[in-house]
């Protein structure tokens, strides 16, 4: 068994696993064949990707996409939501820790997402989010090629391809002064621009049939025939969620058979999305980091392993936090 599988085994196993290809992105649009035919032919450059899109767009499905066209497949794709992580936090996860760098610190220290992104892929999700002290870190990693972790004075040579992503405009948020411009241009040596779901002509038809089958497979139901009205209303509709909206609207219909109480109201949506809105700025760390937990393992589809791999804790940990959280909940 050659050294490279048995690499690509450790990673799928340790849940830091790019499982998307180019296959799997759905669509015959001009603007969609085009973007894959220029993602491809930028797989195998070591030079960052900057991806840009409105929130439902794909914009991980590329990432890890490209990833597993490029020579790096058989390392780790590991991923970091900047937005998802409180402050606080995100340094340790980012840079890792040496052992007493602070208290709680895991004993033997903890290695960071550079680290394990070693020879692989480092996607870092919503990095329009990221504080400009960090920032101002990430950008010296970049030019350096080293990570040096929390309480160590060691630089650690790390050899990684760095994808970001963001649904802000960041040459706005470079003259608002909350984006660095060099990190940006950094970041931005290669920009991809995904067009929202509107703007990609005939690709809803396909992802409708595409999203039946699969969602049928996984809740084990006939595939359903759709209302005529309610499949217009599908067709006409201008999907601000773009196709995780559209994927989540075709799930509800395969729950109910061919019915449907997916809210096509744009205007309720965003009035409820307002009403329901969480204010992060007036939580308690605690509350913060149940926020982060909950959102992982929703993430991860409730698997427990592949949330406690990116959370960075084992997952007896992780179970007793949830644990704690549903005695709260009684």
């Amino acid at each position: 068994m050659s050294e490279a599988y048995l690499s690509h085994l450790v990673s799928k196993s340790s849940g830091l696993h790019a499982k998307y290809t180019f296959d799997d992105i759905i669509g015959k649009s001009k603007a969609i064949v085009e973007l894959k035919k220029q993602a491809k032919s930028i797989s195998n450059s070591p030079s960052t990707v900057l991806i840009q899109g409105e929130s439902g767009t794909g914009k991980e499905l590329f990432a890890q996409s490209i990833h597993n066209n490029s020579s790096r497949r058989n390392k780790n794709f590991v991923a970091l939501n900047s937005g998802a992580i409180p402050k606080n936090l995100i340094e340790s996860e980012l840079f890792g820790y040496e052992e007493g760098a602070f208290t709680g610190a895991r004993k033997g220290g903890h290695p960071g997402k550079f680290e394990l992104a070693h020879e692989g892929t480092l996607f870092l999700d919503e990095i329009g989010e990221m504080s400009l002290d960090m920032q101002i870190r990430l950008l010296r990693i970049l030019q350096d090629g080293c990570v040096t972790r929390l309480g160590g004075n060691k630089c650690i040579a790390t050899d990684v391809r760095v994808i970001a992503s963001t649904n802000k405009d960041l040459k706005k948020k470079v003259k608002k002064g909350s984006f660095r411009k060099d990190l940006y241009y950094r970041l931005s040596v290669i920009p991809l621009y995904l067009p929202p779901l509107r703007e990609r002509e005939g690709d809803i038809e396909l992802l409708v049939q595409h999203f039946l089958k699969e969602k049928s497979r996984k809740l084990n139901k006939p595939i359903p025939k759709i209302r005529d009205d309610i499949y217009e209303k599908i067709l006409n509709h201008s999907w601000p969620g773009n196709v995780r909206e559209l994927e989540n609207c075709i799930e509800n219909i395969v729950n109910l058979e061919g019915d449907s109480s997916f809210s096509f109201d744009e205007e309720k949506t965003r009035n409820y999305k307002d009403t329901t809105c969480f204010n992060y700025d007036m939580c308690t760390l605690r509350e913060w980091e149940k926020r982060a937990i909950l959102a992982c393992v929703e993430k991860c589809d409730g698997n427990i392993t592949k949330a406690a791999s990116i959370l960075g804790i084992n997952r007896c940990t992780l179970y007793s936090k949830l644990d704690e959280y549903k005695k709260k909940e009684v």
